[in-house]
């Protein structure tokens, strides 16, 4: 299975969302991201999932590809996480998708890092990424 994911970020902050209770990994902050499905490139993926979750409209020439990353998750499955950033000219209005997501923050790396329940693998993520000095 491949997840992508992206560091929307701007002016040393990026965005993270924090999922419903009743969703597959609720009550957890994340990046904005998902499944990349079948026939789906990753570039595609992010892009769509994106604009879905946040609202913002990227712009393939955007997207900096940051790494692959093979984990577990909690429940076995090996995974790899495509890792993105874009770097916006100014902060974006978030328009929360409200069926997925209670909320939105932008943060520092460090303040990302701090939280208590982030999603699996987060803190793990922010390091391979560059985000954390190791």
């Amino acid at each position: 299975m491949r997840v992508a994911g992206c560091f929307l970020e701007h002016d040393g902050r990026f965005v993270i969302l924090y999922r419903h209770s009743h969703k597959p990994d609720g009550d957890t902050w994340g990046l904005p991201g998902g499944k990349v499905e079948q026939a789906e490139s990753d570039e595609a993926a992010i892009m769509r999932e994106l604009k879905e979750e946040t609202g913002y409209k990227a712009n393939v020439s955007e997207l900096e590809h940051i790494g692959d990353f093979d984990f577990v998750s909690p429940r076995g499955m090996p995974y790899t996480y495509v890792a993105f950033r874009i770097i916006a000219d100014k902060k974006h209005a978030v328009q929360l998708e409200r069926s997925a997501h209670a909320a939105y923050r932008w943060v520092t790396a460090e303040e990302c890092d701090a939280l208590p329940n982030l999603i699996a693998d987060f803190d793990t993520l922010l390091r391979l990424s560059g985000h954390i000095q190791q």
